[in-house]
């Protein structure tokens, strides 16, 4: 890089830093959270959890207890969608007993075109359709997540009550290695830069985003956008 061009890189990063710190959401925050609700809720709405689940035999004690035994008000399926696992997901899975019924679903092979985890989703979002017609809202999370009791109960209120299609929480997630106290606060601090909780969070925003390991979401508005497909 010749002399002369340094000064202009400099001042383009310094306007990209300004931009970003002043006109940017705050996308550095992390202090988004459920909405207070104030009044209570006169109905429940039915809610399908939707689990993809490969080779996590050794989680699913923790993980899908916790949420086969939340504490929600209203009707809750689980199905647990075992994708092509090598291990005993399915067994395991299939021994869990809690609140809640849960349905073990084998996946199909892979199609092309299909992201794996996808792929899982839409055979348990196919199933519910067929199973749980009445289904309100689809609750789509991870085979390695622990969730506490009330997490979909306080979901399920913020959905309702605030009027909301979609809603989403970020999980804590565990920096115990070296290489996960290096990578994760990193990725993190990226996905902000990309969608800030702020701006997902604000109606005067078009910006959307949401964390992939827990997401409540109508189950008609899936159908309106297509489909996992979409």
């Amino acid at each position: 890089m010749t002399a002369p061009l340094l000064p202009l890189v400099a001042i383009l990063a310094a306007l990209a830093w300004v931009y970003l710190t002043v006109f940017h959401w705050r996308f550095w925050r992390s202090d988004q959270v459920l909405p207070e609700i104030k009044s209570g809720m006169k109905k429940w709405p039915e809610v399908v959890a939707i689990i993809p689940a490969r080779n996590e035999a050794a989680v699913l004690g923790s993980s899908l207890q916790s949420v086969a035994g939340q504490a929600y008000p209203g009707t809750l399926n689980v199905i647990l969608v075992n994708d092509q696992s090598s291990d005993d997901t399915a067994k395991v899975a299939a021994a869990i007993k809690g609140r809640a019924p849960v349905y073990v679903l084998d996946a199909p092979k892979l199609e092309p075109g299909w992201a794996g985890k996808l792929w899982a989703i839409n055979q348990g979002v196919e199933l519910a359709a067929k199973k749980f017609k009445g289904a309100d809202y689809f609750w789509f999370t991870d085979a390695d997540i622990t969730h506490d009791r009330d997490v979909l109960k306080g979901l399920a209120e913020a959905a309702v009550l605030d009027q909301r299609a979609m809603v989403s929480q970020m999980v804590r997630l565990h920096c115990k290695s070296f290489w996960e106290k290096a990578f994760v606060p990193a990725f993190i601090y990226f996905f902000e830069m990309l969608y800030p909780f702020e701006a997902a969070n604000s109606d005067i925003s078009r910006r959307a985003g949401a964390a992939g390991v827990c997401i409540l979401l109508k189950t008609d508005i899936l159908t309106k956008i297509g489909g996992i497909a979409a």
